[in-house]
């Protein structure tokens, strides 16, 4: 049977990879770069044979008229970012293969534990997936399984479908004959105001970041759930809803604290949160 080994979430800001390596970065970047790294090293010393990466796409392929609620890719093999997201943030392309083997096994076994998947074999992945692979797997040497969430095109799944398909997410990868190690790699963001009155550099609700970090940290998904209501997210900042990534997260980890999580609030850019679970044969709580 599969075995999950790691279980990782942090932000795919498309600014953070250039301010890191940009010249003197301040304090709250520098300490950023400090904790990817530390998710970077986690992740190796899990093994993993595969990736299985959740994450959203920004409006780049499907959009406010098609919009799949949860989606998993399963072409042979997928690249990204879109082209003027590499134009405007200066992004590395990252280039993967799939495993299609788990791909499938996952969507074969997914109606067994009510989750109704679609999928797709022309996509490709957007600097939500790409800026977290840069910074947990940059080798590209280990082949993915991408999984799309809709956080963008309402009607957007509740926090509490979030956390129930992350439930069925862990069932499905335990029961996948494969044998292969699988390590978790998500990526959301807090508070984020795009475009909108509250657009600035920093935090949108540095309230709700601290807030539901907070909880995360303490393993209360049922607190979680219950407060991430959609108008709450939206308050916070009317992309915030991309914190359900997160919240898809404590699902997988059965609901359990992290064993390593962070926060960090950079002078010139939204938050910068962090979490990871790591795994034995014997967490099967």
């Amino acid at each position: 049977m599969a075995e999950l080994v790691e279980i990782i979430g942090i932000t795919h800001n498309p600014y953070l990879p250039g301010m890191i390596a940009g010249p003197d970065p301040e304090p709250g970047i520098c300490q950023a770069e400090a904790d990817y790294a530390r998710m970077r090293q986690k992740m190796a010393d899990a093994r993993p044979d595969v990736l299985v990466v959740i994450a959203s796409d920004h409006l780049n392929q499907w959009f406010m008229d098609n919009m799949p609620p949860f989606l998993i890719g399963k072409a042979p093999r997928t690249h990204g970012p879109a082209p003027q997201e590499v134009r405007t943030f200066r992004l590395t392309p990252y280039e993967a293969d799939v495993d299609i083997e788990v791909a499938k096994g996952l969507l074969r076994e997914s109606s067994r534990f009510g989750v109704d998947f679609a999928f797709s074999d022309e996509f490709f992945i957007d600097h939500a997936f790409t800026v977290p692979l840069g910074f947990v797997r940059p080798e590209m040497d280990i082949p993915i399984v991408p999984i799309f969430t809709n956080v963008m095109a309402p009607p957007i799944p509740p926090a509490d479908r979030f956390y129930q398909v992350g439930q069925a997410i862990r069932r499905m990868i335990e029961v996948l004959p494969s044998g292969r190690r699988i390590g978790i790699l998500s990526s959301g963001h807090l508070a984020v105001e795009v475009g909108g009155p509250k657009s600035s550099s920093y935090s949108a609700d540095v309230e709700f970041d601290e807030r539901m970090m907070k909880l995360i940290a303490a393993g209360d998904a049922e607190t979680v759930v219950k407060e991430a209501t959609w108008e709450r997210m939206l308050q916070a900042g009317n992309v915030t809803p991309g914190f359900s990534n997160y919240v898809l997260l404590m699902g997988l980890a059965h609901g359990r604290a992290p064993d390593a999580v962070g926060l960090h609030f950079p002078k010139k850019t939204a938050a910068v949160p962090y979490m990871a679970w790591d795994l034995t044969q014997g967490d099967a709580r």
